[in-house]
């Protein structure tokens, strides 16, 4: 597990308009600014709701489709079978959804791009380390370096609004994973191909993953990661993709007291 967190990292992203930070893991961790959320359209709405009868017959209960986000925490029990991603330095995944991603991999490959997995499975005790690590960067900015100092509980609250807090990470399930054409020291998502995004958004669906923060759904889905892709297996992600809708907009379909 250490071996593995080494080449981890989370993409630390702020809601309602704040430039993004990115935290990288291992020896070589920094701290970078990125403008991705630039793009956000601030009229940007709830996708029309589908006629009732062409949703998908599935139990959202089960773990594919579990929902991951505040209010929704996973425990810190709670750790999938995972594999590591062939190709990939100790990148890990969902054992049962790994051929999925592997069969899409390829795919990307032979429509004649390259392909970089930035990040998958993340423990919760991994994400506690990088949401402290952000915490106190905060509060040493501040000028507070107790975490007992009521003023500490500041810096807390403004961590959760640029990193996910632990337990609400989707990395921690092992059904998400960051892709990009290559390996990029900053992220600045208007400077990535977008080429290679579009026929990933446009196929994606076809191996069960759907795009889970586009940067048109901030205001519903709270982060925008416009890399960050869920697997939720082909019936739900075709539907999802075809629909417009995010993640949020899809769930509440099934479960009538999801708020969000």
């Amino acid at each position: 597990m250490a071996a593995m967190c080494l080449v981890l990292y989370t993409i630390v992203v702020s809601r309602m308009g704040r430039q993004t930070d990115v935290i990288f893991g291992g020896a070589e961790g920094g701290s970078v600014r990125s403008d991705s959320v630039s793009f956000i359209d601030p009229n940007a709405t709830a996708a029309p709701e589908p006629t009732e009868d062409i949703w998908p017959d599935i139990n959202i209960e089960a773990p594919q489709y579990y929902m991951v986000r505040d209010g929704h925490a996973l425990s810190s029990a709670f750790k999938p079978d995972v594999e590591q991603i062939p190709g990939t330095r100790s990148m890990m995944f969902d054992k049962a959804a790994l051929p999925h991603l592997e069969d899409l991999l390829e795919a990307i490959k032979d429509a004649g791009f390259t392909v970089h997995v930035a990040g998958a499975y993340r423990s919760y005790s991994w994400q506690n380390e990088l949401f402290n690590r952000k915490a106190s960067q905060i509060a040493y900015g501040m000028g507070v370096d107790d975490y007992m100092d009521p003023l500490y509980q500041d810096a807390v609250a403004e961590a959760k609004t640029i990193t996910m807090y632990p337990g609400t990470s989707e990395h921690q399930l092992g059904l998400a994973v960051d892709l990009m054409d290559r390996e990029y020291s900053r992220l600045v998502y208007s400077n990535m191909n977008q080429e290679f995004f579009a026929w990933l958004d446009e196929h994606c669906a076809e191996y069960g993953f759907i795009k889970r923060y586009p940067t048109r759904k901030l205001l519903l889905t709270g982060w925008d990661e416009p890399w960050h892709y869920r697997y939720v297996g082909v019936e739900a992600a075709t539907f999802i993709m075809e629909q417009g809708l995010c993640y949020e907009e899809f769930y509440a379909h099934y479960d009538p007291n999801f708020e969000y």
